[in-house]
């Protein structure tokens, strides 16, 4: 019998646009002869479409019109996650940001006791927090980029003091970010006290919470891990560009970007940058897979600038090519790999009891 995959994508998240082409992606490269493939969408309203079964490839256009209003939405997720799923099912999902790389649906599924793909509830929920995750990761000796943050509340009742603070902490130029959100969503580099102030109202727009990091004059290099206990890191990889922000659009949609698999750096630093990101793996507790985005400075100075445990998997994403290079597997293979390693995941967490007798 072959093993079932349900794409899970789309979901309540200003990533929804993202989430479907990763799981474009994904859905065309499943094994049709391996799994049988469903897609099962979520429209940004929150509310689920019931599964469709691919049985060839499906275009990006197509998985866009998988909404309530021409598919019947799923009446109950109870029934569904009962009825429909069995012991050879599995979850893929890849909604990313809010509602999907946060945790929370990896918090239901462990609920039903279904497997899935990827990171757990609290490893997800942990590295979409920025401000928190950098408290951790600074509790590990990972160096990182100066920071300050505030909540909305603060901001607006003690503006005055948190626009100095940024000035006598951090400084201009600065970037200004949402604390739970992805793909520089609310985004913004500032050179004055005028930016800051239209930057953090931005950000408010998407999180409560906003942190403000100096800048870093480098190259931004990624690396890709896998694996559950055993972790892989990838070669390093970076982008040929001549721009100093990527923008949403600049990471989705500029399809003249070039990737450069591996980046050219001394052994000694790439090695550091292995170090630190099986840190961070580890010390979240991560599960699956996750990339690491690291600033190098030409005097060799290493950064952690964020981690993602859900990572692209757009045709522009860096996550699947860096491991095609590394492990000389096709697309295809990756994900067979990361299936294997959440049923593994899976089953290790069964083995686990919690009534005593």
């Amino acid at each position: 019998m072959k093993n079932r995959v349900y794409v899970l994508y789309g979901g309540k998240s200003c990533e929804h646009e993202v989430s479907i082409a990763s799981a474009c992606n994904i859905i065309n490269e499943l094994d049709k002869n391996k799994y049988d493939v469903f897609a099962l969408y979520i429209n940004n309203n929150g509310t689920w479409s019931k599964p469709l079964q691919i049985i060839k490839s499906v275009t990006l256009t197509e998985l866009k019109q998988l909404d309530t209003s021409k598919y019947s939405q799923i009446q109950s997720i109870f029934d569904f996650f009962v009825g429909v799923l069995n012991t050879n099912s599995i979850i893929f999902p890849v909604i990313h940001g809010t509602y999907g790389e946060d945790g929370k649906v990896q918090g239901m599924l462990e609920m039903f006791n279904i497997p899935y793909v990827g990171n757990g509830v609290s490893a997800s929920s942990i590295a979409m927090d920025k401000i928190l995750s950098k408290k951790i990761f600074r509790s590990q000796d990972i160096p990182q980029a100066k920071y300050v943050s505030f909540s909305k509340k603060q901001f607006i009742s003690f503006k005055s003091s948190c626009v100095q603070l940024v000035e006598e902490e951090i400084g201009f130029p600065c970037f200004v970010k949402p604390s739970n959100m992805g793909s520089s969503i609310g985004v913004s580099r500032c050179m004055t006290v005028e930016e800051l102030f239209l930057a953090i109202e931005e950000a408010f727009n998407f999180d409560y919470m906003v942190l403000i990091e100096e800048e870093i004059i480098g190259r931004e290099v990624l690396i890709a891990m896998t694996g559950n206990e055993e972790i892989k890191c990838s070669l390093a990889g970076e982008w040929q560009r001549n721009i100093s922000f990527f923008n949403y659009e600049d990471k989705y949609m500029d399809e003249g970007l070039t990737p450069i698999i591996p980046a050219v750096l001394p052994k000694k630093t790439y090695l550091k940058i292995c170090s630190y990101a099986k840190n961070a793996y580890k010390t979240l507790g991560c599960s699956g897979m996750l990339r690491a985005d690291f600033f190098i400075t030409e005097d060799h100075e290493i950064y952690l600038n964020e981690v993602n445990t859900i990572p692209g998997f757009t045709q522009h994403s860096m996550f699947p090519l860096l491991f095609q290079r590394s492990e000389n597997k096709t697309y295809s293979e990756l994900l067979d790999y990361l299936i294997q390693l959440g049923f593994s995941q899976h089953k290790q967490k069964n083995s686990i009891q919690y009534i005593k007798e």
